[in-house]
Order: C-alpha cells, then sequence, then structure tokens
C-alpha cells in the first residue's frame, strides 16, 4: 500500500471512529443513567472497565471533525 492509500485509509477508519464513539458512548450512558449507579445487567465489572478503555481510546484516536 503506498503512503497515499495508507493515509487515505487511515482518515477513513478515524472518521468512522467517530461514528462508534458517538453511538457506544451514547448507549453506554443511557444504559449507566438507567441503573442508576447499581450493576449493569448483562455487563460484568470487567467487560465495563474493557469497555470504558475502549472508549478512552477512540476518542483519543478519532477524528475531531468527521466529513
Amino acid at each position: 500500500m503506498t503512503d497515499d492509500k495508507q493515509q487515505k485509509f487511515t482518515a477513513k477508519v478515524r472518521r468512522g471512529l467517530v461514528w462508534v464513539h458517538a453511538q457506544a458512548n451514547g448507549e453506554m450512558t443511557r444504559l449507566k443513567d438507567a441503573a442508576s449507579g447499581s450493576r449493569i445487567p448483562g455487563f460484568s465489572a470487567a467487560a465495563l472497565a474493557d469497555i470504558d478503555a475502549a472508549l478512552v481510546w477512540i476518542e483519543q484516536n478519532k477524528d475531531a471533525t468527521p466529513s
């Protein structure tokens, strides 16, 4: 893959992360609000920690302005 194609692919992935982050973050916020501080059904503490870590990583690696 040429550098130009690699850069275009990377840009597409970063733009895709904007959408993924918005969807996943919104859903996790909704679930946490519905659980009101108690356990979220279907998720272990380890799974929630992994999801939170993934959302942080996506936030740090996504494009700020989608095209």
